[in-house]
């Protein structure tokens, strides 16, 4: 099985990028992801990060897709996502909740190292937190000007959204030869918001993958994902509004084009049983998820 190593990595999503890797659809590979922080600093529980070694952001590897082409879709199946043993979260100051709830009050750097093991993050003695693995910048690379790994959009990116993760699909327009596959910034666990900044428990992985070359819906403007349970669509915008409006047009179009609905009865259902939320509003995009649950969809 083919691996692209976390030992060659890019900061943004560009056509420029080499891939380190190409596969075939259909074909399963692995993604060795690097730490949002970048650089080789984790090895100990009592490494601690710091603003020092934050040397890089959401560093990615590069996958290209054989036969992908501009005007396509990308199918992307998460299969597993393993985390390291260790891990880490940061609050660094000067943003966030923090200086938003208490104005003037700077409460520092924050810093935690973490051992994940037996699928629970051990925060301390006395408390385990469940893992529950997540990919959080997944993209494909434009066709105009890269785009940096701190940004989500409509290419997908750094979205954290905690639903990338093993059992989902998920979907991305292709616009260069190769799609160009960007895969980084793991979390063993991370709290709707990503409210620290270094949000989640930010871990390298080992993810294992597989790509499939479908046709792109007519409609489609922004990611779609699906797994088991609902079908969702997502939008990194500027702010937390445009972002759940994107979002759920995206789902009213999809639910138009693929499940028979009329536009007008695609929104009225929504208003029953549709679920939706921010996911980490302190990049330079928000991300707002959409989920609709399949069951509901078969009228």
């Amino acid at each position: 099985m083919q691996t692209a190593y976390r030992a060659h990595t890019y900061g943004e999503h560009s056509k420029n990028n080499q891939p380190q890797i190409t596969v075939k659809p259909g074909e399963e590979f692995i993604a060795d992801t690097q730490i949002a922080s970048g650089g080789d600093w984790l090895h100990s529980i009592d490494d601690l990060w710091s603003l020092e070694k934050n040397v890089g952001c959401n560093p990615t590897v590069c996958v290209a897709v054989e036969g992908a082409a501009p005007g396509g879709l990308l199918a992307v199946d998460i299969l597993d996502i393993t985390p390291d043993a260790l891990g880490y979260t940061a609050y660094s100051g000067g943003g966030g909740l923090p200086s938003a709830i208490w104005p003037g009050n700077d409460w520092g750097i924050n810093t935690r190292t973490v051992r994940i093991e037996g699928r629970f993050v051990h925060w301390d003695d006395k408390l385990k937190l469940p893992i529950r693995p997540m990919i959080g910048t997944l993209g494909t690379a434009p066709a105009g000007e890269p785009i940096h790994n701190s940004c989500g959009g409509r290419h997908g990116g750094n979205m954290d959204i905690q639903e990338v993760r093993a059992g989902t699909t998920v979907y991305l327009p292709i616009e260069v030869p190769g799609a160009l596959l960007h895969i980084g910034d793991a979390h063993a666990i991370q709290g709707d918001g990503e409210i620290n900044g270094a949000g989640g428990i930010e871990c390298g992985s080992t993810a294992r993958l597989r790509v499939r070359l479908l046709e792109k819906p007519r409609n489609m403007r922004y990611v779609r994902m699906e797994d088991a349970e609902y079908i969702m669509t997502a939008a990194c915008e500027k702010t937390t509004d445009e972002s759940f409006y994107a979002a759920s047009r995206e789902m009213i179009e999809w639910m138009t084009e693929s499940y028979g609905f009329e536009a007008r009865d695609a929104y009225l259902l929504m208003g029953q049983v549709l679920e939706a939320r921010v996911t980490q509003y302190v990049n330079p995009t928000r991300s707002y998820i959409v989920k609709m649950p399949k069951w509901a969809l078969k009228g």
